[in-house]
């Protein structure tokens, strides 16, 4: 039985919020998201030159060690972090950090709340092979899965599955290994490639899927405790890389097969804390597929909260009181768009010579009702400075496929 406790701040001040992975997009957005409720926010970050360091939202910063590069030290970083300083809650961003701190997660619950996963469950989700395997005995509708376990057999298999197909890394995200193969030849060239270049064991072989067509979606959730608290859902309208990356435009929408799905498996799971669990609308048959989850915060994590689930309060409120009033209706039709990554798929889409002119107009509604940006506050704007500055260094140095 869950208790709601009101805590009030009296004259003990402003509640506190560290969070991590300043120099990305939804890292800003969180800090942003509290810091317009209030709440006082500290950001770190392994980058000197992080947007979210610049934001007016963020009352102190530190650069910490890398989490790919050093995990442990960046772990001890935050903690000897919190133990200097009074923080109330600590919000990881990406997948990295966030795991990392849910594997550590008994150093840092002494001198903070964590309101995050245990790792155990963090990475049954984080593995798309055993996510598979779970929603396949839920009954919930997945690509056609194989698990490879030797590439002594990888010739006889190409021949036997259907095309195209694509190979996924069982732990990675944004679109982090993923390749699209349509013949034999090049499912046996790219998937031994993907071995050599990630350096991966048999037991972590990368998973193979069937391909399917249609438009993404992402159902978001926060959970307490195995409890639902609040649910939202979006519908990808462009992304990048445009084989299947994050989402750079997307709306609000409901599907409520989609939620019904993410909630059964959700509550299966007994989870608890965030989680976006995203799905194929197959075009062959109208029905939805399970792509994966992901068990920590999400890249369009600012389309929700402009449609009215603000995640990363409701996560800091729940952390702090016990539990949030549930949320379950928002807006629909919102659009919001990350302008850089956005321009990133322009480039990419201009090569197809069959959707240019309709790409092109379509890119250049800048304006229209119930249009927002992830990065662009009116009142925050040397964030949004930092990141074209970045962005544009990225875009002269870079080629787009």
């Amino acid at each position: 039985m869950l208790v709601y406790i009101k805590f009030c701040c009296g004259d003990q001040g402003l509640m506190s919020v560290l969070v991590t992975n300043a120099s990305n997009a939804k890292g800003l957005v969180v800090t942003q998201s509290l810091g317009k409720q209030g709440v006082e926010i500290t950001t770190t970050d392994c980058e000197k030159l992080s947007a979210a360091f610049f934001s007016r939202y963020s009352k102190h910063h530190f650069v910490c060690a890398s989490p790919e590069k050093s995990p442990l030290e960046f772990a001890n970083s935050i903690i000897n972090y919190l133990k200097r300083k009074k923080i109330d809650v600590l919000m990881p961003i990406n997948s990295t950090e966030t795991n990392i701190i849910s594997k550590y997660k008994e150093k840092f619950t002494p001198y903070t709340k964590v309101p995050f996963e245990d790792f155990p469950k963090m990475m049954q989700l984080n593995d798309k092979n055993e996510v598979m395997k779970l929603a396949s005995e839920l009954d919930i509708r997945i690509p056609e899965t194989f698990e490879m376990e030797n590439v002594k057999n990888l010739e006889t298999f190409s021949k036997q599955i259907n095309y195209p197909i694509v190979i996924k890394l069982r732990n990675a995200t944004s679109s982090v290994g993923i390749s699209y193969v349509h013949s034999p030849q090049e499912f046996i060239s790219k998937y031994k490639y993907t071995i050599q270049k990630f350096n991966l064991e048999p037991s972590n072989y990368p998973v193979v899927q069937e391909y399917i067509p249609g438009n993404g979606y992402g159902v978001s959730m926060l959970y307490n405790s195995g409890d639902i608290r609040a649910l939202f859902t979006h519908k990808r309208l462009r992304e990048f890389p445009i084989t299947g990356g994050p989402s750079t435009l997307r709306v609000s929408v409901r599907h409520p097969e989609m939620e019904k799905a993410a909630k059964k498996l959700l509550d299966h799971v007994g989870w608890h804390g965030v989680a976006m669990v995203e799905f194929k609308l197959d075009e062959r048959n109208n029905k939805p597929v399970l792509i994966e989850v992901n068990p920590r915060f999400w890249g369009s994590v600012f389309q929700a909260i402009a449609s009215g689930v603000n995640f990363p309060y409701l996560l800091y409120e729940m952390a702090l009181n016990g539990d949030v009033k549930p949320v379950f209706n928002y807006k629909i039709g919102i659009k919001t768009r990350f302008f850089l990554n956005d321009f990133r798929a322009l480039i990419s889409q201009m090569k197809n010579p069959d959707n240019r002119t309709q790409t092109f107009k379509e890119f250049f509604k800048f304006y229209e009702k119930g249009l927002y940006y992830d990065t662009f506050s009116i009142d925050d704007m040397l964030p949004a400075v930092m990141f074209t500055y970045k962005g544009l260094n990225e875009l002269l140095n870079s080629k787009y496929k």
